[in-house]
């Protein structure tokens, strides 16, 4: 039984690669993403942020506006960094929590964290396997523009506040090129 990490470059296809790898294993598929947005959602997290940015980070109903978190971090080190603080830990421990209670129960676990190395300076002890999932700049470009509305400046200031490449890479397992279509990404995948 196995604990797998999916990561890689923004709009490579982690979450696409995560699905395959989770049915590949017969395993349970957990996104770092999703316990992020319920961690927006939590008083604790809406308190500090408000206390750090003010109300104008709210909208009517009190919801968090994460377009405007997006903003101020994205244009900022130092908010940047300051968000991170925040988050990374209790994404990281639940990540961690969910993957022990996997090899206690001796079961397969596909985590996918797109900032992992963003959170941990150092590979954790409780990943078996680490995948980093990558594509040409221009594919990412391009699923960047349909999926989530990016013009290249904005491709590109994102990953400005990201560890590079490289960095990220030597400390994974395996590189999974995905510039091809689904069906060339699922013979890529081999367990």
């Amino acid at each position: 039984m196995a604990v797998v990490a999916i990561t890689g470059d923004i709009g490579a296809g982690k979450s696409t690669a995560a699905k395959l790898f989770a049915k590949k294993l017969s395993a349970s598929l957990i996104d770092a993403d999703k316990i992020t947005a319920e961690l927006w959602q939590s008083e604790k997290v809406k308190n500090i942020f408000v206390a750090r940015f003010g109300n104008e980070i709210l909208d009517p109903s009190g919801e968090i506006i994460k377009s405007e978190i997006s903003r101020r971090i994205f244009s900022d080190f130092k908010e940047y960094e300051f968000c991170n603080s925040v988050l990374h830990p209790l994404v990281m421990s639940e990540l961690e929590n969910k993957s022990i209670e996997a090899k206690l129960k001796n079961q397969n676990l596909v985590l996918e964290i797109p900032l992992l190395f963003e959170a941990c300076e150092t590979r954790p002890a409780w990943l078996d396997k680490i995948v980093y999932v990558t594509a040409s700049f221009e594919l990412r470009l391009r699923r960047c523009e349909i999926q989530r509305g990016w013009n290249i400046n904005e491709l590109k200031r994102r990953e400005s506040f990201l560890l590079p490449q490289h960095k990220k890479i030597s400390l994974c397992d395996f590189v999974l090129e995905n510039d091809g279509d689904l069906e060339k990404l699922e013979k890529a995948i081999r367990i």
